[in-house]
């Protein structure tokens, strides 16, 4: 009996562990590792720079990504970069972006208002592991 069970142990560890690295995708697994991106870019309204505008990315729930949104308010160029509590780098992963002027900007032009909700903007962009992202963003409007 002792030595039945000497043999059926490692067996059994030997399985176990083989069933764990099945589970986990094994050594080569092509699985993005996650990990920061930056992203940053320009809001162009008819071609010229939103100041003090807002451009925010929402995790897609749908494309697997939950959490925080990161989000930039655009400089007198229109340029912004993305932040996330502070810092510059983003997870990787699918977007939703929404976009949204300055006060002053909508007061003398109509800018579509489904560009400021993620779920109805219809704008998504893919971020990826370790790279600097460039995103500009135009919207056209009759004036």
């Amino acid at each position: 009996m002792k030595t039945v069970l000497q043999l059926i142990i490692p067996v059994v560890a030997l399985a176990g562990g083989a069933v764990a690295l099945a589970l986990s995708g094994g050594c080569g697994s092509n699985a993005p590792l996650p990990g920061p991106a930056t992203v940053r870019g320009k809001l162009l309204l008819n071609g010229q720079p939103v100041a003090g505008g807002l451009v925010v990315f929402t995790p897609h729930p749908e494309r697997g990504r939950h959490g925080k949104s990161a989000y930039g308010e655009t400089g007198s160029d229109g340029s912004y970069t993305l932040q996330l509590e502070k810092a510059n780098a983003i997870p990787a992963g699918w977007y939703r972006v929404s976009l949204s002027p300055a006060p002053a900007v909508t007061a003398s032009v109509t800018f579509p208002a489904k560009l400021s909700r993620p779920d109805l903007s219809g704008i998504e962009r893919e971020v990826q592991v370790g790279k600097e992202h460039v995103f500009e963003f135009e919207v056209a409007v009759k004036e």
